[in-house]
């Protein structure tokens, strides 16, 4: 049973929501299954209404499908949506890199350190969603002295909407390459070298993209065999 949000009420339409949102992109509900809308209903003990409205939103936002006769799904992973996804990230997260550096502070990077070392424990600990929420917290550290609120939201917006495709096909082997390029990117900034920074970001998303979309492929090719 979901236990009550605290803090300043929302509607039950944000709230249910909230919760599908968070469990599709976390991987809890998979692509392909099903969304029973009156098992979500009585487990949030909410009526139909906001259910039938929260997922029209994730229906928006891609991430259900909604068919005839009320049958909703979570939608599939596709390898070109993922493709088309890191193209973008690529481009906004080496601006926001490029951006940043000249501002950065020595606090800055010992954030960075610290989220690091808690990259390294997940890593051990073979939790891709904790992995992702880390690495957004490491990115972040270096994006914000960009000091663009409007490309940082659009950075996080996407990296929420790539977090699925990481629970899917993460393995520790990947995890473990990641966090050696984190090193590299953290001795790179500490040097203020805003080239090499770049380069290296631009790198660390294009190989997570390139295996993740192999792995997308490989198995909508086993499907069809």
């Amino acid at each position: 049973m979901v236990r009550p949000l605290a803090g300043r009420p929302t509607t039950a339409e944000r709230t249910v929501h909230t919760i599908l949102q968070q469990r599709i992109l976390d991987g809890v509900l998979r692509p392909g299954e099903r969304i029973d809308l009156d098992a979500i209903a009585q487990e949030l003990a909410v009526s139909r209404t906001p259910v039938r409205t929260a997922l029209r939103q994730l229906e928006s936002e891609g991430l259900v499908t909604i068919y005839p006769h009320r049958a909703v799904m979570v939608s599939e992973l596709s390898a070109d949506d993922l493709e088309q996804m890191y193209a973008v990230r690529i481009h906004l997260e080496s601006l926001a890199a490029q951006m940043a550096i000249p501002h950065l502070t020595d606090a800055d990077i010992v954030e960075m350190r610290h989220v690091q070392r808690d990259l390294v424990q997940v890593v051990d600990e073979a939790n891709p969603a904790l992995f992702a929420e880390k690495d957004r917290a490491f990115h972040l550290a270096l994006y914000r002295s960009a000091n663009n609120k409007f490309l940082s939201r659009l950075i996080d917006d996407l990296r929420k909407a790539s977090l699925r495709f990481l629970t899917v096909y993460a393995t520790v082997e990947r995890l473990s390459t990641a966090v050696a390029e984190h090193e590299l990117i953290i001795a790179a900034a500490e040097a203020r070298d805003a080239k090499r920074v770049v380069s290296l970001i631009e790198q660390n998303l294009q190989r997570t993209c390139t295996v993740a979309a192999a792995f997308l492929r490989s198995r909508a090719q086993g499907q069809t065999n």
